[in-house]
C-alpha cells in the first residue's frame, strides 16, 4: 500500500486534474457502490476494449492515493526509498506525453467512510459514473443506510452522466439523485437497459436479449454467467458501451467474452458428476441473498447451500445472519451447511425453524468433507462466505473434480495459504 500524507495526497489530485486538462479526449468511467464494483469494472473494461484503448487496475483501491495511481496507470513503489519522488516523476511524464495512447480509463471508487466520493469532486469529473448497489454491508455498518446511499450517489451526481442499478438500489433513494442525465440498468424491463432472459443452463449460461433505447428489438447475446446479479454487470457494460457510441456488434462481442471472476459465482465441476458454485470471495446480506436466489432457480436433483459468516457487519450481524437463515427454503434446499461462529449461532437456528436440514461446521474443511459425503451426481453445492475465519474456497478444494481447478480459486497465493494453514491448525 502506497501511503502518503494529506498534503501529498492533494498534490497527486492536482497532478491527475492536470492530466485530464492536458488530455481532454481521455474519458473517465467511475464505478462505485456497496457491492459488485469489481465485476462491473471488469465487464465495462472488457466491452469498451473492443473499440477503445482502455486502462484499468484489477486491484481494489485501498486509499485515495491508490485511486490516483490507478488512474495514471502507475504501480505503487514497493520500496519506500525515493517512493514519492518516483511517483511524482512518473505522473509528470504521463502529463507531458503528447499522445497518452489510453482513450478510456475505467476506475473503481471504494468508499470506506462518508465524504470519500465527494472529496474527488474538486479534481475529477467522470464522463460516466456507474452505481452498482447501495447496502451498508461494505462500510462496516458505522452509518445508516441513508448516509451510505448519499455517499454512493454523490459520485453519480457530479459526473457528466450516471448509470444506476435499478435492482439493488431502493427507490426511496431516487430523491438523492440530482444529476439530470441519469439512465438505469437492471434485470427487469422497468430499467432502460435490461436483459430479457430466454433460456438458462449451467453448461451454456444465459441466452437472451439486451434491451436498450438504442436497440428496442434487443441485442441477442449468450452470457457465460450464472445468476441475475452476475448478468447485471454485463448490462451495465452494454449501457456504457452505448453511451460511448459503440456498435451492436462490438458490444455483443464484448459481453460474450465475459466470465465470472474467481470466487464470484464461478461454476466448477465437482467430483462424481456434481456442480460447485464458487461464490467464496466475500459475503454481504445483499450478495448472499442473490446467490441463494440464483441457486433456487437452477434445475437439479439436489441443492446444498454452504453459508459462512458474513464479516464486517458489526452491530447488525445477528439480525443479518438470522434473516439469511429465514430465507433458506426447505423445499428448495436439501441441506444448509453453516460455517463459523456467527453463522452457526444465528443463521443455523433460523434455517432450522424454516424446516431445513442444517449441519453446523466449525471450519471450511469440515464443511467440505460433509458436502463431499452428501452431494450426489447431478447435484449443486453453493459456497458463499467471507474471507477471514471462513475461507470456503478450501471447502471447494475437497469437492473439485480436477486438482487443476484449484488455480481458479481465490486466495491461493503463498501468503494466503500460510495464513489459512495457521487458522485451521487451531482445530486439529
Amino acid at each position: 500500500m502506497f501511503v502518503v500524507s494529506k498534503k501529498k495526497e492533494e498534490k497527486l489530485a492536482h497532478l491527475v486534474r492536470e492530466f485530464f486538462a492536458t488530455h481532454p479526449d481521455v474519458k473517465l468511467v467511475a464505478i462505485t457502490g456497496s457491492a459488485g464494483k469489481a465485476s462491473a469494472k471488469i465487464a465495462i473494461g472488457t466491452v469498451l476494449s473492443q473499440q477503445f484503448n482502455i486502462q484499468l487496475s484489477e486491484e481494489e483501491p485501498k486509499t485515495k492515493a491508490d485511486v490516483f495511481l490507478q488512474i495514471m496507470g502507475i504501480r505503487a513503489p514497493q520500496k519506500k526509498l525515493f517512493a514519492w519522488w518516483k511517483v511524482k516523476r512518473a505522473m509528470k511524464k504521463r502529463i507531458k506525453a503528447k499522445n497518452p495512447e489510453i482513450q478510456v480509463i475505467v476506475q473503481e471508487f471504494n468508499p470506506q467512510e462518508l465524504g470519500y466520493n465527494v472529496w474527488f469532486r474538486d479534481y475529477l469529473v467522470p464522463d460516466v459514473a456507474v452505481l452498482t448497489s447501495v447496502t451498508n454491508g461494505r462500510m462496516q455498518v458505522e452509518y445508516s443506510l441513508e448516509e451510505v446511499a448519499n455517499e454512493m450517489v454523490s459520485l453519480a451526481n457530479y459526473s457528466k452522466q450516471a448509470i444506476i442499478n435499478r435492482d439493488d438500489i431502493e427507490g426511496r433513494f431516487a430523491g438523492f439523485l440530482t444529476n439530470p442525465n441519469i439512465t438505469t440498468y437492471g434485470s427487469s424491463s422497468v430499467a432502460e437497459y435490461s436483459f430479457d432472459d430466454h433460456n438458462f443452463s449451467l453448461e451454456t449460461g444465459h441466452h437472451g436479449l439486451i434491451i436498450s433505447p438504442e436497440n428496442q428489438d434487443g441485442l441477442e447475446v449468450d452470457l457465460k454467467l450464472i445468476g441475475e446479479h452476475n448478468v447485471r454487470p454485463a448490462i451495465a457494460a452494454a449501457a456504457v458501451g452505448y453511451a460511448f457510441g459503440m456498435s451492436d456488434l462490438a458490444i455483443k462481442t464484448g459481453v460474450e467474452k465475459l466470465r465470472p471472476l474467481p470466487g464470484r459465482m464461478s461454476l466448477l465441476r465437482g467430483a462424481d458428476q456434481t456442480w460447485l458454485i464458487d461464490d467464496s470471495y466475500s459475503s454481504t446480506p445483499l450478495t448472499a441473498l442473490a446467490a441463494l436466489q440464483s441457486l433456487y432457480k437452477m434445475e437439479a436433483p439436489q441443492r446444498i447451500a454452504v453459508l459462512g459468516n458474513m464479516n464486517g457487519l458489526k452491530g447488525i450481524f445477528q439480525q443479518a445472519h438470522a434473516e439469511l437463515g429465514s430465507y433458506c427454503n426447505p423445499d428448495l434446499l436439501d441441506w444448509v451447511v453453516t460455517v463459523g461462529e456467527k453463522a452457526n449461532q444465528h443463521l443455523a437456528p433460523a434455517a432450522r425453524q424454516k424446516g431445513c436440514q442444517v449441519k453446523e461446521c466449525r471450519t471450511a474443511i469440515e464443511a467440505g468433507a460433509f458436502v463431499r459425503d452428501k452431494l450426489k451426481s447431478g447435484g449443486i453445492a453453493l459456497f458463499k462466505g467471507s474471507s477471514g475465519g471462513v475461507w470456503l474456497e478450501e471447502a471447494i478444494k475437497i469437492n473439485l473434480h480436477s486438482i487443476e481447478d484449484e488455480k481458479r480459486l481465490v486466495r491461493q497465493e503463498p501468503q494466503w495459504l500460510a495464513r489459512k494453514n495457521d487458522f485451521f491448525s487451531q482445530f486439529k
